[in-house]
């Protein structure tokens, strides 16, 4: 039987698989969006990175 993660661990996983969605989804709806558009995706997408990056730091500290 495998333990089960730790909560900050669970935290960890949760956050890692809700933001990868939330870029899958923008990278999905970037390939037909018009320029303004796919600007403001963009973004939307590096916030999404760097939230996720802060995430990972903030485990392994």
């Amino acid at each position: 039987m495998n333990p089960s993660p730790s909560p900050n661990l669970d935290t960890l996983i949760h956050a890692v698989n809700s933001k990868c969605a939330s870029l899958k989804s923008a990278a999905a709806l970037l390939k037909n969006a018009p320029s303004k558009e796919a600007q403001e995706l963009l973004g939307l997408m590096l916030e999404q990175v760097r939230a996720l990056a802060r995430e990972i730091e903030g485990f392994v500290k």
